[in-house]
C-alpha cells in the first residue's frame, strides 16, 4: 500500500471528492430532466419563484453573500424587464424580499426596491415595509433613515412631512447621515407647520454648516418663522409644496 493511501488527511480528501462528483452528477440529472419537463420560464421572472428568504437561505448552505449578489442581479434584471415592457411589478415585494432577507445588511436594495415599488409599482405600503425592514436590520444606518424620510418626502398622493421629518432627524444623528439631513429635516418640521422644531433645526444648521449659502438660507428661514410666530400665522412660513413624481431610472 503506498504512502499516499495510508496518510488519513488524503483519504478523507479523495472520499468528499468522491461523494461531490456522485452529487455532482445527481444534480446535472435532475437539472436535465428538470429542464426537459417543467415549464418554461423566463429568466428574468425566476426568481419571483423562488421560496421565502429565510428557506432560501438554508437552502444555500451558508453561501447567503454570494446567493445574495445573484438575487440582485436578478431583481434588477426583473424591474429592466418590466421596466420596458408591461410596467407590472406585482412580484416585485417578493423579489425583493428574498434578497433582502439573504443580504439584511446590503442597504441597495432596500431603497432601490421600496423607491420603485412606491413610484412604479404603485404599492407604497409594501414599499414602507421593505424599508422598514431595511432599518430594523441596519438601526444606525443614517443612509437608511434619510432615504425612508425621503420616501415620505415623495409619496405618491401627498408628502408625509411630519414622518419624514423623523427619519431626516434620525439620519441627521447618525454618523454616515447625509450632510443634507439636518436641511430637510428643517424643511419638513417647517412645511407641516412644526415651526418651534423647525426653528431650532434651521438654527443648528446655521450655526454648524461652514457653507455660506447653507448658512444664508438657515437664515431666511429663521426669519420667516420668526415672523410667523410673532405674527401668530403659520401660514407665513409654509409653502403649499407639489408632490413630484421619482422615476427609479430618471426624474420627472
Amino acid at each position: 500500500m503506498s504512502a499516499w493511501s495510508d496518510d488519513p488527511r488524503r483519504r478523507r480528501m479523495a472520499a468528499a471528492w468522491a461523494v461531490a462528483l456522485v452529487c455532482g452528477g445527481a444534480a446535472c440529472a435532475v437539472a436535465g430532466i428538470a429542464h426537459r419537463t417543467l415549464p418554461k420560464s423566463s429568466p428574468l421572472e425566476e426568481l419571483s419563484y423562488y421560496p421565502s428568504g429565510n428557506h432560501l437561505s438554508a437552502a444555500v448552505f451558508g453561501h447567503d453573500e454570494a446567493a445574495a449578489d445573484l438575487a440582485w442581479l436578478r431583481a434588477v434584471q426583473y424591474y429592466g424587464e418590466h421596466r420596458i415592457t408591461d410596467n407590472s411589478f406585482e412580484r416585485m415585494p417578493h423579489v425583493f424580499d428574498i434578497l433582502t432577507s439573504l443580504a439584511p445588511r446590503f442597504v441597495s436594495p432596500h431603497v432601490f426596491g421600496a423607491f420603485a415599488m412606491a413610484q412604479e409599482g404603485g404599492d407604497f405600503a409594501q414599499a414602507e415595509k421593505l424599508m422598514q425592514k431595511g432599518i430594523d436590520a441596519n438601526p444606525k444606518s443614517g443612509r437608511l433613515a434619510f432615504e425612508m424620510g425621503f420616501l415620505y418626502y415623495v409619496r405618491p398622493g401627498g408628502r408625509d412631512l411630519r414622518r419624514a421629518a423623523e427619519y431626516f432627524e434620525q439620519a441627521a444623528r447618525q454618523a454616515d447621515g447625509p450632510p443634507a439631513s439636518a436641511r430637510f429635516a428643517a424643511f419638513s418640521r417647517q412645511h407641516s407647520g412644526d415651526l418651534r422644531v423647525a426653528y431650532e433645526l434651521w438654527s443648528a444648521v446655521e450655526r454648524e454648516t461652514p457653507n455660506r449659502y447653507l448658512r444664508e438660507i438657515a437664515e431666511r428661514n429663521l426669519a420667516e418663522i420668526r415672523e410667523a410666530m410673532e405674527r401668530g400665522r403659520r401660514d407665513l412660513a409654509m409653502r403649499r409644496l407639489t408632490t413630484p413624481r421619482v422615476v427609479v431610472g430618471g426624474a420627472q
